[in-house]
């Protein structure tokens, strides 16, 4: 009489003479539309600005993906398989719409995919920052969509917007701070504010315009109504640090020319900056990323930015005394455009 031990043994061998050892991982065909907007004011112009839609296919199919990837129908669609517009929504009722229109790009660097030629989608329109704005794909019968609001201006304290009032990050008495203050604008809710410094070069007959630019700091509002007060530091000593750390001597320029700072906001709406936040850098013991999308029956993301900026602040002449001769950056050359010649740090 067998044991059941042998029953179970002979039960195996046939189910594993029943199965096949072809796995097949490929499903049948199913639209994967990804779409990617980020929608401006900024890219308004009077007559109408060209605001840009990236629309692709995800591939899936027997082979080398890798080889798929270098083939463009992998991975865009052509005019019969899509039409795609943008709509304006006022109240929850459209009030215009614009078709999306294709062109042919040749930026795209070379690597993966293929390059350097690809379809960006376009529309030519002045953006209204009071309405919301929908993208619509009509991929093959399915519907793919998604809606954001649009990120709206905002107010620079009136100080520090006048480039007139002057950045004071040095004191007889030592290193001081500046602050930029700010209120937030309607559907904005991560601020990004950074500060530009312009400086020349000057080799003999030579002038060459150059320029940095280093993070202030980032700050996320509580809601996306507005009205919400906002600051930024220039730590001072840190400032000149981050000179010295970024221009080198250099014995063949005769001097630098330093101009002024330009101080810049990149804002992003909410769905933006919940997608920045999760890719951010992993810091914890989790290593699995969440999927983020905010598209009906498709992926990636349809969201709004915004971008400011107040230009030509000049600094304080001890702040300016100190980069000509202070302990961090007074190797380098510099000289102060705006401060008459012969003076301590006036260009000679």
């Amino acid at each position: 009489m067998p044991t059941r031990s042998s029953l179970r043994s002979a039960l195996a061998l046939l189910l594993l003479a029943g199965c096949s050892t072809d796995l097949d991982i490929n499903a049948p065909y199913k639209n994967i539309t990804v779409v990617y907007a980020l929608l401006s004011t900024n890219d308004n112009a009077g007559a109408g600005g060209v605001h840009f839609v990236k629309i692709n296919k995800a591939f899936l199919g027997e082979g080398d993906a890798f080889v798929y990837a270098q083939n463009p129908d992998s991975n865009q669609y052509t005019n019969d398989q899509l039409v795609a517009r943008v709509e304006e929504i006022s109240n929850g009722q459209v009030t215009n719409s614009w078709s999306l229109n294709d062109s042919l790009i040749d930026d795209r660097d070379p690597g993966t995919f293929f390059s350097p030629e690809h379809i960006l989608y376009y529309f030519t329109a002045d953006l209204d920052p009071d309405r919301e704005y929908r993208v619509v794909a009509d991929v093959r019968g399915e519907r793919v969509e998604a809606v954001t609001p649009l990120v709206n201006d905002f107010s620079v304290n009136t100080a520090d917007a006048n480039p007139a009032t002057k950045i004071g990050l040095k004191l007889s008495s030592g290193y001081t701070n500046w602050e930029l203050n700010w209120t937030t604008g309607p559907d904005g809710r991560r601020y990004e504010t950074y500060y530009r410094f312009n400086y020349a070069e000057v080799r003999g007959t030579d002038t060459t315009f150059l320029s940095f630019t280093r993070l202030m700091g980032t700050r996320v509002s509580s809601g996306t109504s507005g009205s919400e007060p906002m600051s930024a530091t220039i730590l001072g000593e840190n400032f000149y640090i981050g000179v010295a750390n970024l221009v080198q001597p250099d014995p063949t320029v005769d001097k630098r020319i330093f101009y002024d700072l330009d101080l810049i906001w990149q804002v992003a709406s909410d769905e933006f900056h919940t997608y920045l936040t999760l890719q951010e850098p992993l810091t914890g013991i989790v290593e699995e990323r969440p999927d983020y999308t905010n598209l009906t029956n498709g992926y990636g993301l349809v969201a709004s930015r915004f971008r400011k900026q107040v230009t030509g602040k000049r600094l304080s002449d001890e702040s300016l005394l100190e980069l000509v001769q202070g302990q961090y950056t007074g190797n380098l050359q510099f000289c102060s455009f705006y401060s008459s010649p012969g003076s301590p740090a006036g260009c000679n």
